[in-house]
């Protein structure tokens, strides 16, 4: 059997992997259009410092146990460095009054009970309605949870007696963290399986992790090493312009004037281009994914539809361009000298719409990667695309303001750089009502299998959600009988605490 993926972002990277360690599987080719791999996982150079700086700052929980258990096949452990105890500090710019979440003694869901009984920024009210909503989620059968997908979650939240202070200050923020959309925005559904799954599925599922180098360095380098070892062809900077279709059925790509044919096609592009390679003609609401910075795959508009296009991958075509993306901001300031406290790892900052997080970088990445005497703070505002015409000095402005206000001026450190990326398409949209519109990995029909954060897994636009969809394709290729929350055969298994495979990031 030979494959072809196309799209070498991490769902593509997963369904390469998978199938090149599959003894029916006979070749594999991955064919990328950017000249990196890991799509929307990716750094970008700064011109002016030269240094590579992630397109946003990228969270890992212990939760996502697929992703951490491709880490651990392509031997990049290293990578990352997870928390031992769940660590979520709160932070207020006018009383400057910090707060943790943090996991107990209890068993879940109650494993975080003590910590927000202590919690400063709610009142007792609010948390005793916290307690009666966490109740009735955990009670919910997966029939009952998937029946709630057409309510927006602050809707269903009000309806199960939640104040308005919590909405804002703990189910919202989550809601925008994972899931980069408005709590008002969200489906009912998918926000049940965040926090069935996530903050109350088990004690250690929200131990945060953090990347030791930039993501080029520690997502890109070890896994092409590891495509390679593993028989897999990989070609970058290989657009692919359509499909190749006989009698009903996917029967390669083609780039350019050069016909690639195969078994099996994988298309773990992003749910536009897919839309656009599945009905050339049709017009797509996405224009294009191209951010500041980073230059990203165009599909030509010019090809006429295939007479032999069945029309399943149509049907598809129209489903996928219903759903929505929204846009993140990724801000990086480089200090000479140290600005913010060292022990500060990062801080949920309450009541600001704008600078919703902040991370100290130094904290996160490894002594060899940290230049001396220097501090790089990370702020990723998510759902932010009301915020992407702001300039890049209205959004310094702003960043400095919050930092003044949280710590006040060290006239010793310098702001050096301020640098901006601005990713007006970085995840879709888990809207309410968007789930019938996720297509299965083997929906479209013969000789072509869908990859991608946007199918249907169940998971919201994360690393974890694109991991288990390029998985399910393997698995739907190799016809197996797999379930998404197993561990995928002969991979090494996700780290558990006090692993030690895996660097401890002491956020204590």
């Amino acid at each position: 059997m030979q494959v072809i993926v196309v799209g070498g972002g991490i769902a593509g990277i997963s369904a390469a992997l998978a199938l090149a360690d599959s003894p029916n599987v006979e070749k594999v080719v991955l064919l990328e259009a950017r000249k990196h791999l890991g799509g929307r996982v990716s750094s970008v150079k700064d011109p002016v410092t030269g240094m590579e700086l992630d397109n946003c700052q990228h969270a890992c929980f212990r939760v996502y146990t697929r992703f951490l258990q491709l880490l651990g096949r392509v031997n990049a452990q290293s990578s990352v460095r997870l928390q031992q105890r769940t660590n979520l500090p709160f932070i207020q710019t006018n009383s400057g009054v910090s707060a943790s979440l943090r996991d107990g003694r209890l068993s879940p869901p109650n494993h975080m009970l003590g910590s927000v009984l202590k919690f400063p920024f709610l009142s007792l009210k609010d948390k005793m309605a916290m307690k009666k909503a966490v109740k009735v989620l955990q009670k919910l059968t997966e029939a009952q949870r998937m029946d709630l997908d057409d309510i927006p979650f602050d809707e269903w939240l009000r309806n199960n007696g939640q104040t308005e202070r919590a909405i804002e200050r703990f189910w919202g923020f989550f809601v925008l963290a994972a899931l980069n959309l408005p709590i008002e925005e969200a489906s009912t559904s998918v926000c049940i399986l965040l926090f069935k799954r996530g903050l109350f599925g088990s004690a250690d599922a929200f131990d945060a992790g953090a990347f030791t180098n930039h993501l080029s360095a520690a997502i890109d380098e070890p896994i092409q090493r590891s495509l390679k070892d593993a028989g897999v062809e990989i070609w970058l900077n290989a657009k692919v312009n359509q499909l190749l279709w006989k009698d009903g059925e996917c029967v390669g790509v083609q780039r350019g004037e050069e016909k690639m044919l195969a078994d099996n096609v994988v298309l773990a592009t992003p749910q536009h281009i897919t839309a656009k390679l599945l009905n050339p003609k049709m017009p797509i609401k996405a224009d294009n994914t191209e951010t500041d910075h980073t230059t990203a795959n165009k599909v030509d508009t010019a090809t006429p539809l295939p007479s032999a296009v069945p029309f399943a991958a149509l049907e598809v075509a129209e489903r996928l361009n219903c759903l929505d993306y929204r846009a993140i901001i990724g801000i990086h300031a480089l200090y000479e000298g140290i600005r913010i406290p060292e022990n500060v790892f990062f801080y949920r900052i309450l009541d600001e719409p704008l600078i919703q997080m902040i991370f100290n970088r130094n904290s996160e990445l490894s002594a060899q990667v940290i230049v001396p005497n220097t501090q790089w703070l990370s702020v990723p505002i998510s759902g932010a695309d009301s915020f992407l015409k702001m300039t890049d000095e209205v959004l310094q402005a702003e960043f400095e303001k919050i930092i003044d206000k949280l710590w006040e001026n060290n006239n010793e450190a310098e702001l050096k750089r301020f640098f901006v990326v601005r990713s007006k398409l970085a995840t879709f949209a888990p809207t309410s009502g968007s789930s019938k519109m996720r297509p299965s990995s083997g929906e479209v029909g013969s000789g072509i299998t869908l990859a991608g954060d946007y199918t249907d897994h169940g998971w919201p636009s994360t690393m974890e959600g694109a991991t288990r969809s390029g998985l399910l394709a393997a698995a739907h290729i190799l016809e197996m009988n797999w379930n998404q929350d197993e561990n995928w055969p002969n991979w090494p298994t996700p780290p558990k605490r006090g692993d030690e495979r895996w660097g401890i990031w002491d956020c204590k």
